[in-house]
């Protein structure tokens, strides 16, 4: 494993009126260790017993900064190693996996910043270049931006 730290922001056209959400911060301030090495079935893992996140030594910047942001949630809720073995296992783990992107979206894709890219982006691929996120994790944020829409809905006509 290399300890190489490869960090950048990305640079957008959306004019942010706030700190972008930096993992690498997120992560020194939680005492984490963070190390590349060359990955095979996955872009990254936490390893609850070291405090340590692994990351594949392939990603690109985008790739890294989304899935340290996505470990880093694993390590805030305390999750415990994803690769449980049976049905029950297995589910527990996509709840943890689902949780993490969910979480890590939020923080990569604040609202006043998707709308804004919403406005011009002719294109899934070009909002999620603006955002300097992964296609992944866009979707990930307009999942959780339908359902967020969806709950104004009927609490509105609940109320």
């Amino acid at each position: 494993m290399t300890p190489t730290h490869r960090h950048q922001q990305p640079s957008t056209r959306t004019a942010r009126m706030h700190q972008p959400y930096d993992p690498w911060q997120a992560a020194d301030t939680l005492g984490l260790t963070i190390r590349y090495a060359p990955l095979r079935d996955c872009l990254g893992c936490w390893v609850p017993p070291d405090r340590l996140i692994v990351l594949a030594t392939r990603l690109t910047h985008v790739q890294e900064r989304d899935t340290l942001a996505h470990e880093v949630e694993h390590a805030l809720k305390h999750d415990t190693d994803c690769r449980y073995a049976g049905a029950a296992g297995r589910l527990w783990s996509r709840r943890q996996e689902a949780r993490a992107d969910e979480a890590a979206a939020r923080k990569l894709i604040p609202t006043v910043d998707l709308e804004d890219a919403l406005n011009w982006a002719t294109s899934r691929e070009e909002a999620a270049h603006e955002l300097g996120v992964t296609e992944h994790m866009l979707r990930v944020r307009l999942l959780i931006r339908r359902r967020d829409l969806e709950w104004l809905d009927t609490s509105r006509t609940d109320g």
